[in-house]
């Protein structure tokens, strides 16, 4: 029974880990700042740096938004299927950030139990999986991230939305798939470095425990 409950806890705790990565690279901003450059997205789109970033940071602020509003672009036209999918996006992140909150609130209570218990094989599941977690799904992304990125969207919507006409909705312009796939990478790095966070913790309290004793 033991066991089994560190199993669930670890997974609640590695969801929650994971999301948060998720929330802090969507967040940071300065990731698609540096693309720009890096990507010649000035070039790619036909916009300015400053209308680039104003549009941006729109798409950002809207998705991680708890304020229901009609997407509209500062500068960029938008097709009535391109706002139903960002509409979209940003329910998905809404929901997950509600599933985030209650399994935040199990994973408490199994760090109060583990702290109670003096249960640190909690910390080495938690990392095992964490570090499982990266791996696997690092292993498609670079074997082919564009089948990749296609199998991701598919599963997550039901409908073809996502494949804009740039004619009709540009903001596709300013959203190479190399910066998902800069964003993906920092989003498995900040899990993994997560991963050995917890490991490190797991081998102090271990030592510190047999220290103890």
């Amino acid at each position: 029974m033991k066991k089994f409950l560190n199993i669930i806890f670890s997974v609640c705790i590695s969801v929650v880990v994971i999301v948060g990565a998720i929330n802090f690279t969507v967040g940071f901003k300065q990731l698609y700042y540096f693309d720009i450059d890096y990507l010649n997205i000035s070039e790619l789109s036909g916009l300015s740096k400053d209308d680039i970033k104003l549009n941006y940071d729109y798409l950002i602020d809207y998705n991680l938004s708890k304020d229901v509003s009609e997407f509209k672009l500062p500068t960029l036209e938008s097709s009535p299927e391109g706002k139903i999918h960002f509409e979209e996006v940003r329910n998905i992140f809404q929901n997950i950030n509600k599933l985030a909150k209650l399994l935040m609130i199990i994973s408490l209570v199994g760090i109060i139990l583990s702290i109670k218990n003096k249960n640190i094989k909690l910390l080495k599941t938690t990392s095992m999986t964490l570090i499982i977690m990266p791996v696997v799904l690092a292993l498609p992304i670079l074997l082919n991230f564009e089948k990749s990125f296609i199998i991701f969207h598919k599963l997550l919507f039901r409908n073809d939305y996502w494949i804009f006409n740039p004619d009709l909705d540009p903001v596709i312009n300013m959203l190479p798939e190399e910066f998902f796939f800069h964003a993906g990478m920092m989003i498995l790095i900040l899990i993994f470095a997560v991963s050995m966070l917890i490991f490190a913790m797991y081998k102090l309290c271990k030592l510190f425990k047999s220290r103890k004793i």
